[in-house]
């Protein structure tokens, strides 16, 4: 009967040393998730939601400030060397007619740097304006846009609506 009270007792003690580990087991892989999911997301990084439309003239002069005031306008930033910009540009095209009928101006800025090839170019221009920029612009900086893709949208009395890294994101319900 001994025996069999110091077994049940070494198995008691057992299966709480289990429940220890497997507790700290799990707060650790929890707090693993979390650093995985902060790592991966872009950080909320430009212009406060409720913000002005900024001031700017794109590098080539085809587009400022000025031209999009008084219209809601919706304001795409592309890479050539993103590797989720494709994906992005092509949900802009696709719903490039549906901005057209509800008055939302699109302008797209495509940084193609040195040595890079221009194959979003075709997909964005079918979307609305595009301007394309050798190098990050003072555009960029203007929007404090810091990772593409990024989006803004302004509303007709020119403040910032909804911004984001997918066009989802800052449509919405639209």
């Amino acid at each position: 009967m001994l025996f069999l009270s110091t077994a049940v007792g070494i198995l008691a003690a057992l299966v709480l040393v289990d429940l220890a580990l497997s507790a700290a087991v799990i707060r650790r892989l929890r707090e693993t998730e979390a650093k995985l999911i902060e790592m991966n997301s872009p950080p909320a990084s430009g212009l406060p939601v409720g913000a002005t439309l900024p001031e700017f003239v794109s590098p080539d002069g085809q587009v400022s400030s000025a031209d999009l005031a008084g219209s809601p306008t919706l304001v795409g930033f592309f890479s050539a060397g993103c590797r989720h910009c494709p994906t992005q540009a092509e949900k802009l095209a696709d719903r490039a007619e549906e901005f057209g009928g509800t008055g939302v101006r699109v302008v797209s800025f495509l940084t193609v740097g040195e040595g890079m090839t221009d194959e979003l170019g075709p997909t964005l221009r079918k979307a609305g304006l595009l301007v394309i920029d050798d190098s990050p612009s003072t555009v960029m900086a203007a929007f404090q846009v810091q990772g593409t893709p990024s989006f803004v949208l302004f509303g007709a009395d020119g403040r910032l609506a909804a911004r984001g890294h997918d066009l989802s994101e800052v449509l919405g319900s639209r």
